[in-house]
């Protein structure tokens, strides 16, 4: 799915952004994906986008057409996806420090609230007595497990959530308050590319779903596995086979509505759906040898685009998929680094990577670009221009 840039297509891009460094999002690769997607799940499930991923309000309302719902993270997020046109019905709002100007906007919104802590719930009940409102309140569950799929985990020793055995105490908290039971939300793990961990950790938690709600007494309307699956961007990782884990969701999907014939399943995948179809484009603006080691220097880097550079989901950096477009080719190829143009030792966007020859001028597409980017880098840090953001 990480289908590069034809050389007219990139110029055109460049025409349309103006000037570089840019971020362009290919909307057919984006519907190529969720295709495949829904061609393997569950109909029935609620296929939902994590706004985290990327925000561009032009993203949200193509999505807003092609998905069954988005997860938000804060007042700003949530404003962007009822613009966008998401439902207020199908919006969950998660996220363990949600300020109180955000749960009364979401109350007043409508949307499902994934409450995180007791203390959350006694405020929730609190808006909702002041405002004269109900709200859908489910519970994000951390579950003590080892996972060793991911580096970065929700789960365990960590502050999402609410501790899988205080859920029953949770649930009676929420019913003693007057505030209706809206399900489970589990997200334990981001980046994961191994099927047979996911499909284990799916059905662990479902398991654990089940019996919580069998001991509280309740009936479970929604359960949300989370997203987390990951897309390979170096030479050693092989793409996720989403296949099994599909067929594992069918049967868990039967189990639930065996057991909750109400129920819906939901994944909320973000990177998944939209990394692969986003370029990331920079110029070389120079070149030179330092003890041996050539680096091009490009105007692009760690400031718009952290996951290529620092890329703290891994224990290693590694190199994304790029290519080089230069104005003249020549046959020639060359091991060179690339850095960014800040004042800072980790601007770095490649180590040790072939490429054609490249001179100044040249334009360089970091592929696999259109998750976490320009939202979730320092676009502040020297005072360089923010990058264009568009779908093409």
């Amino acid at each position: 799915m990480n289908a590069r840039l034809t050389s007219d297509v990139l110029h055109a891009l460049l025409a349309q952004a103006g000037d570089t460094p840019f971020y362009a999002i290919g909307r057919d690769a984006v519907d190529g994906r969720i295709a495949t997607l829904r061609a393997l799940l569950p109909a029935t499930l609620q296929l939902c986008f994590a706004v985290k991923a990327n925000p561009l309000p032009a993203l949200l309302q193509h999505l807003a057409t092609r998905v069954d719902g988005a997860d938000v993270s804060s007042a700003g997020e949530l404003t962007r996806a009822l613009a966008a046109g998401f439902a207020a019905d199908d919006i969950g709002f998660t996220g363990p420090g949600k300020r109180d100007a955000e749960l009364s906007a979401a109350i007043d919104a409508g949307v499902r609230i994934c409450a995180e802590s007791t203390g959350e719930i006694e405020r929730i009940a609190g808006h909702c007595a002041r405002l004269g409102r109900t709200a859908r309140v489910a519970l994000r569950a951390n579950p003590d497990l080892a996972i060793t799929g991911s580096r970065v985990r929700m789960s365990g020793d960590s502050f999402f959530g609410i501790a899988s055995e205080d859920l029953p105490d949770a649930i009676a908290l929420l019913r003693s308050r007057g505030l209706p039971f809206a399900g489970l939300h589990y997200y334990c793990a981001s980046r994961m590319l191994d099927a047979a961990e996911i499909v284990a950790l799916h059905d662990r938690c479902t398991d654990e779903a089940l019996a919580i709600c069998a001991r509280a007494g309740v009936a479970l309307a929604w359960l949300n596995l989370g997203g987390g699956f990951g897309v390979p961007v170096a030479a050693d990782e092989r793409a996720l086979d989403f296949a099994p884990v599909a067929e594992n969701l069918h049967m868990l999907d039967a189990r639930l509505r065996a057991a909750h014939p109400d129920a819906r399943l939901a994944l909320e995948p973000g990177r998944y759906l939209v990394a692969e179809a986003g370029h990331y484009i920079c110029r070389v603006i120079d070149r030179k040898t330092m003890r041996g080691r050539t680096w091009l220097i490009v105007d692009g880097g760690a400031h718009q685009h952290l996951q290529a550079t620092l890329q703290p989901d891994r224990l290693q950096p590694a190199n994304f998929p790029m290519t080089l477009h230069p104005h003249a080719a020549t046959g020639e190829r060359e091991r060179v680094s690339i850095a960014g143009p800040l004042c800072a030792p980790f601007d770095v966007l490649a180590r040790d990577i072939e490429l054609p020859r490249a001179r100044p001028g040249d334009l360089l597409v970091v592929h696999c670009s259109g998750a976490y980017g320009a939202s979730a880098s320092p676009v502040n840090f020297l005072g360089h221009p923010p990058p264009a953001e568009f779908l093409f």
